[in-house]
Order: structure tokens, then C-alpha cells, then sequence
């Protein structure tokens, strides 16, 4: 009898030491979703990273909207590739001395663009949160680069 009471109390302690795991894994997934929206990072209105786009504004342009550079644009139609810096050689160039002469990649995937920092100096950020790996972008979300910073507009 006293085996059987034992098993009991060990089943429950186990199901009871998963409870509290999953629930753990459930609020880091609720945490990275609700850093990831919203307004973020100096007060600016953005779609923010990670969230599903709103597929009614389509990009058509990047367009530089603060820092050195400000006023410059490029279209995208026609382009699925978009490289950022400072180089002359760069689809879209940056006369800001902060970004690094190949800063980032802006790429499209089916229907969605994507910002990827390349391994730049002062790191690429995505409605103020720094990217490591490549972020979905929409339109009116802000890509900072430097002191420049950068958007999809329709």
C-alpha cells in the first residue's frame, strides 16, 4: 500500500513540475509577443516586428525619413533586393557616416519584405528593437540605421 501512495505522490509531482513548465513557456510567448507591437522606441507610430502585416498597403517606395539623408527614396517595383549603406555600389545609398558601407539587406519573400542587419557597427533596429536575424517590415515601420531612418511607403 505505502509503493502505491508513493507512485501517487511522484505521478502528481511530475504532472504538477510540467504544469509549471508549459505555463513558463506560455508567458515568454505572450512577453515576445507584446515587446514586438505597439509603439516602441522614441514615441514613433510603427507596425512593429513580428506582428502579421495588414495586406491593404501594399510598398511602393523606401524612403529615407530622418537623418542625413532625409527626403531620398527608391521604388521597389521590379526589385526583390535592396542592399543599404554607404558604398556607392549599394542600391540604396546613405550619406550618413554612422551606417556601416554595406548596412543592411531590405528583401522581399512572396509578398513580404524583410530588413536583415549585416553584421554592421552600430546594428540595425526595427521600430527601436535591435534585429539579429532577418525582421518582417511593413509600411509605416521604422528601420533605423545609424542616424538615418528609413520606411516602406505606399
Amino acid at each position: 500500500m505505502e509503493s502505491v501512495v508513493l507512485l501517487a505522490l511522484r505521478m502528481g509531482l511530475l504532472i504538477l513540475l510540467w504544469f509549471f513548465v508549459f505555463m513558463a513557456l506560455r508567458a515568454l510567448r505572450s512577453d515576445v509577443h507584446s515587446t514586438t507591437g505597439g509603439t516602441v522606441g522614441r514615441g514613433k507610430r510603427s507596425t512593429g516586428g513580428g506582428l502579421p502585416l495588414a495586406r491593404s498597403t501594399t510598398p511602393q517606395r523606401l524612403m529615407a525619413v530622418g537623418g542625413p539623408s532625409e527626403g531620398t527614396w527608391i521604388e521597389l517595383a521590379g526589385l526583390n533586393e535592396i542592399l543599404i549603406g554607404r558604398d556607392p555600389n549599394c542600391t540604396f545609398v546613405v550619406g550618413d557616416d554612422s551606417t556601416t558601407r554595406q548596412h543592411a539587406r531590405l528583401f522581399r519573400h512572396s509578398d513580404e519584405w524583410f530588413i536583415e542587419d549585416l553584421a554592421s557597427r552600430n546594428g540595425t533596429f526595427v521600430a527601436g528593437i535591435p534585429i539579429e536575424q532577418p525582421e518582417r517590415v511593413g509600411t509605416d515601420t521604422d528601420i533605423d540605421l545609424g542616424t538615418t531612418t528609413v520606411r516602406l511607403v505606399p
